[in-house]
């Protein structure tokens, strides 16, 4: 606590030296006031954003385009890594599987973070953990205008997936004929134990716009390109009794084998594991999943019709083509130079330890999935003081298959035995609108929005067990498990204005949540759960005062969040004897939120301080445990007969937690040209209290922090704007130590499975010329930083960049 207090006092030293500098500013005519850090403006596009006056209640952001330019932004998701309380974990350039987080709420709590391009959804409403990313890939970076970020579920236009925030991308659409090009190379020499390769990528993007009359057409094409390090290493410990135990000494087998990588767990091993076990016992690693290659390609159309001066009808179509492919690498190696692979049984003698490669870890594995999303739109004034912004959309997994082998391709025990995961239908349909109308009744003091939403997701997978996966052939089921769910969402919020510089906003959402056609086979056994149903209801209020340049804002909301698709019915079985367990018994999260804002803006920026507090009920959280635990609390479902699994494994199941408590301290300062200098400046800080307070389940998690929440993140930026042609950057990012484990046992090693602190330090330098183009060099982690969320996180990474506006 002390510490906290004393980070805490050094962040709140800088704004008033920043104040010093613009206190005859401050005394200034309040014409000169910025009603909100959202401002209305007419955009590079000609399209004005204009906030709603209903929407105050929500702290809010903009990032500009401007400001994307002076950070190292090669893909969608870099545009936020620099804002308050935002993690995107995103484990190389280009992962498709990057979730993002907020506040309160980690990257691996699907469906807390709500994301939108233009006002239509691509968050992920189906998946959740690793798998939970925003559909990143269907915003070109070179076509962002700007990004609104929304703290809390405090508006009652959205549901309670806005627990952590809301990120809306807004992008533009062409006024004049325009074509622009740009390219990027990636460059990561990457070395950790047993891999030291040199990963190359590159990405591409083209656009096309034009507009006829009052109709604008924009085509784009983005090609993403990279290799990424390996995400998991295998290694071998003694796993045996409570806590597992010392390497044991070689006796016998098969001989010698060199290259393994001595290492600490970071985690519990044994039947106690996550369940108070502690960690640390000695490992040794002896090979990875390798080295990953992505190719995404996007295809997309925008076009915009303006029906008349106020009134807008948009429409999308995109489609997006991702291959992702790998084939796992042993160390261990004979004296004459023979890989050892290993069978799970046969053991070696390693520097006089025991060791025992399974060799199902090295397997080849490769994606294809290919996706389709619609959307259309109606954004603007429909008659007298009445706006709408009306959005349906429908996204489609067309096509999406992992083939995994058994074995490693050159392993001499290969027959090409293996697995293949098929998506038999995935997707979602969305429909929402919302009216507003600023003067009320006519009246200017108050404004009013209404509007519903509706959602249908469903997800529904099959794995088969071949003897060729080069040939696909599928000899027999061995899984499929899938469901469905709908939510229908009724919305209404006033604001009222009701004396000068103060406003007070009620909202209230009503929604009902339906769970249907659950189905669960694995082998001849059937665990199928029941259709059900919730109903809701979130108020929310929120009240203002804004006197001059200053802001203060309370706000208070509830929200519930229902559990995703695959969080009630994505089960799978993994070719190492371990299943991933989905819940089809979950229950609503229950948050209750609380927000006090003060801020204070200056021509040039503001400074902020957000002090929030959630408290949540049935927190929803996916853990690891033993797999022969699991087996002795219900062998029918587990052991022989059951899901049979390997009781020396580890597999994650998802299950409630009764309830968190989390508090929070949000600092940001944001101001260019200091000191009325070339230098521009951004500084945020989150610091996080997280606390579970009731879980009957297991006491033991009780009191524990909340996995996954660091205690404190930060971010800097610094730019200085070298004439008009030239700027260069320096950014820091900072995040602090987390627990991966409810039980808190798990320890802050630089190894695979940690989750560990990161200390990134980037560079950019950016040249302008012809008023058209641009080329850009920047590093990230300059300073080379390894890091751990689970997997390893990029080391040093280089890239250059060349755009051009024709």
């Amino acid at each position: 606590m002390r510490e906290t207090i004393k980070k805490t006092s050094m962040l709140l030293a800088l704004p008033t030296i920043l104040h010093s500098s613009h206190n005859l500013q401050a005394a200034e005519s309040k014409d000169n006031t910025l009603a909100d850090v959202i401002v209305s403006e007419d955009s590079e596009d000609g399209r004005p954003e204009k906030p709603s006056k209903t929407d105050l209640s929500t702290p809010k952001t903009k990032i500009s385009k401007k400001d994307i330019a002076e950070t190292n932004a090669v893909t969608t998701s870099d545009s936020i890594k620099f804002e308050s309380g935002v993690f995107v974990r995103q484990r190389y350039i280009g992962d498709p599987n990057a979730p993002v987080g907020m506040r309160g709420s980690n990257p691996y709590q699907g469906g807390r973070v709500m994301v939108f391009m233009d006002g239509m959804p691509i968050w992920n409403a189906l998946q959740y953990s690793f798998n939970g990313s925003p559909r990143w890939g269907l915003i070109g970076p070179g076509e962002i205008k700007s990004v609104d970020i929304l703290s809390g579920p405090f508006s009652a236009e959205y549901s309670g997936n806005a627990m952590g925030g809301v990120i809306n991308f807004n992008t533009l659409l062409p006024q004049k004929r325009e074509v622009y090009t740009e390219a990027t190379y990636i460059f990561q020499p990457y070395q950790f134990e047993g891999t030291s390769k040199n990963l190359q990528g590159f990405r591409t993007f083209g656009s096309y716009g034009d507009k006829f009359g009052d109709f604008s057409s924009y085509f784009s094409y983005n090609h993403l390109e990279n290799e990424g390090q390996p995400m998991t290493t295998y290694n071998y410990s003694n796993t045996s009794g409570a806590n597992g135990g010392a390497l044991r000494a070689y006796t016998s087998g098969a001989g010698s084998v060199s290259g393994a990588y001595l290492e600490r767990n970071p985690r519990a091993v044994g039947n106690q594991a996550n369940q108070g076990g502690y960690a640390g016992q000695p490992r040794l690693s002896y090979g990875d999943s390798g080295v990953v290659h992505s190719v995404d390609d996007l295809y997309k159309w925008k076009g915009g019709y303006q029906i008349n001066p106020q009134l807008d009808a948009l429409f999308t179509v995109a489609f997006e083509n991702l291959d992702v492919t790998s084939v796992g690498q042993t160390y261990l190696r004979k004296a004459d130079g023979t890989p050892v692979y290993g069978n799970g049984s046969t053991t070696y003698n390693y520097n006089g330890l025991r060791i025992v490669p399974v060799g199902t870890n090295f397997g080849a594995s490769q994606q294809n999935r290919q996706t389709l999303t619609l959307g259309g739109g109606l954004k603007g004034q429909l008659f007298g003081n009445w706006n709408t912004d009306t959005h349906v959309s429908y996204f489609d997994v067309l096509h999406d298959q992992t083939i995994s082998s058994s074995l490693n391709p050159s392993d001499p025990n290969n027959t090409n035995a293996g697995q293949i995961s098929d998506v038999d239908s995935m997707g979602w349909v969305n429909i929402s609108t919302k009216f507003d109308n600023q003067k009320f009744f006519d009246r200017e003091d108050l404004s009013f929005s209404t509007g519903m939403e509706y959602q249908h997701a469903k997800m529904f997978t099959s794995q088969y067990s071949t003897s060729n996966y080069t040939s696909t052939d599928r000899d027999r089921l061995t899984l499929r498990s899938g469901g469905a769910t709908d939510t229908y969402g009724l919305f209404g919020q006033l604001s009222w204005r009701f004396i000068q510089d103060w406003d007070a906003t009620f909202g209230s959402r009503l929604e009902r949540w339906n769970v249907s056609d659950g189905i669960y086979l694995s082998g001849n056994n059937n665990y199928s759960p029941r259709d059900r149903q919730a109903s809701t209801w979130s108020p929310k209020f929120s009240l203002g005062y804004e006197p001059g340049r200053w802001k203060f804002r309370y706000s208070v909301a509830k929200a519930y969040r229902f559990p995703l698709v695959g969080e009630l019915f994505d089960n799978s079985n993994s070719l190492r004897g371990s299943v991933s367990l989905a819940n089809s018994l979950l229950k609503p999260e229950d948050g209750t939120h609380h927000n006090l804002m003060g801020e204070y803006d200056f021509n040039n920026g503001y400074i902020r301080l957000n002090l929030f507090h959630e408290n949540v009920r049935n927190a929803i959280y996916s853990s690891t445990i033993s797999n022969s635990l699991l087996i002795a609390q219900d062998p029918a479902t587990f052991g022989p007969g059951g899901l049979n699994l390997n009781a020396s494994n580890f597999s994650s199941l998802l299950a409630s937690i009764d309830e968190v408590e989390i508090n929070g301290i949000d600092l940001t300062i944001n101001q260019d040209r200091v000191f009325d200098s070339n230098f521009d400046i951004k500084l945020d800080t989150t610091i996080l209290n997280s606390k579970i307070l009731k879980n009957d389940a297991n006491v033991n998690y009780v009191s524990k922090s909340f996995p996954l929440l660091p205690d404190y993140r930060a971010n800097l930026l610094t730019t200085y704007h070298y004439g008009k042609d030239w700027d260069f950057s320096v950014g820091t990012r900072y995040q602090g130590r987390m627990y991966a484990q409810l039980d808190n046992k798990d320890l802050q090693l630089p190894y695979y499975a940690a989750f560990t602190e990161s200390v990134y330090v980037d560079l950019k330098a950016t040249y302008r010329f012809n008023n058209a183009g641009h080329i850009s060099a920047g590093v990230d982690n300059i300073n080379d930083y390894q890091a751990f969320f689970n997997h390893p996180l990029p080391q040093r990474t280089f890239f250059a960049q060349i755009g051009y506006k024709f």
